[in-house]
């Protein structure tokens, strides 16, 4: 088993280790969104940057479409000019464009360059300077967890990059999880692949007589916040085992005094019933909304993600370039978001 290389290409001629160092450095300081870290993995990323290199948008190509993956990682003023760029670049070479999970500044800059938005999802953000499982808020938590140590459940950092072990033991559970699900076996850029990303991320792990059962892969938002991003389990794994280990990578966030988690881009998910958006999806939408449901469960994992009770929400948007898509932008939309370019 080997670690994954980071391979990012950019569309100046510039050193590949240079790029990933100038991508790197942006990400700490204008990073805002889980996923953002995403264009450091080895897919085949390619990047516009702004006039002087503060700011970027990164995507991904295929035969019809070019795909932006979160919002342009860089000023709000900016965020526009770089939306901009990547739908010069579309046009230019025919081709449809697609940002995909972008935020409000991102959504309205969008509307302005005459792009159509569909309201997706929520983001949720927990404030780790009043993080806690006392009181109402996080119960369904806090009662898991408990019922995990009277199992006799620990949780721990692990480091699988330097102990074997540790390697062995979560390599284990991601192959069993994702043989109990075919839609978990993806491989484009969303795959769950804990090797990837290893110079950045950090990894828990919950233990049952010494065994790990179940992970969570944290990637960093910026030098300030994490994102919980993969969160494992074996299939025998009890309650409380990935609950608890959400839980102690929260807690070793803030004692190590980061000031913030991202719970991750929640598909389709409000915060509650009178929440709503003008732009969310209309009857045949809430179709497509239901299909997509039923086939990744995002129903499942949203309720899970959502026991632990945000401080902050943002509305989150797909944007497209053209009103009517073909069925051949369709097929290069579905092919980037199902398997590795």
């Amino acid at each position: 088993m080997s670690r994954s290389t980071t391979q990012v290409d950019a569309t100046v001629p510039d050193d590949a280790a240079m790029v990933v160092e100038e991508l790197t450095a942006v990400l700490d300081s204008r990073g805002s969104e889980a996923g953002q870290y995403n264009i450091l993995s080895p897919d085949p990323w390619r990047v516009l940057w702004n006039d002087d290199r503060s700011g970027f948008i990164g995507f991904l190509e295929g035969r019809k479409c070019v795909l932006a993956w979160r919002s342009p990682v860089a000023r709000g003023e900016e965020q526009s000019e770089l939306l901009a760029r990547l739908l010069d670049y579309g046009e230019s070479h025919g081709k449809a464009v697609f940002a995909m999970e972008v935020n409000e500044t991102t959504c309205a800059a969008g509307i302005a360059l005459g792009m159509t938005p569909i309201w997706t999802g929520t983001e949720s953000y927990l404030d780790l300077a009043t993080w806690s499982l006392r009181g109402g808020r996080r119960q369904k938590v806090r009662w898991a967890k408990s019922h995990a140590l009277k199992l006799g459940l620990e949780w721990r950092e692990a480091f699988p990059f330097s102990d074997l072990r540790d390697l062995e033991g979560i390599h284990r559970v991601e192959v069993r999880w994702k043989a109990e699900r075919p839609e978990r076996q993806t491989d484009s850029f969303l795959r769950t692949s804990f090797e990837e990303l290893a110079d950045y991320r950090r990894y828990f792990v919950c233990e049952r007589l010494g065994e790990i059962i179940a992970f969570v892969t944290c990637t960093p938002v910026n030098q300030d916040g994490w994102y919980l991003q993969d969160i494992v389990r074996a299939p025998d794994a009890p309650r409380g085992a990935l609950e608890g280990t959400m839980a102690y990578a929260l807690d070793i966030f803030q004692k190590d005094g980061y000031a913030f988690v991202s719970n991750g881009p929640l598909p389709f998910w409000r915060p509650d019933e009178t929440w709503s958006d003008p732009h969310q999806f209309g009857v045949i939408g809430n179709q497509v909304t239901n299909f997509f449901n039923r086939q990744y469960r995002f129903r499942g994992i949203n309720q899970f993600r959502s026991k632990f009770d945000p401080d902050r929400v943002e509305p989150l948007y797909v944007l497209r370039s053209r009103r009517f898509i073909t069925l051949g932008v369709a097929r290069s939309l579905t092919k980037l978001l199902n398997a590795h370019p």
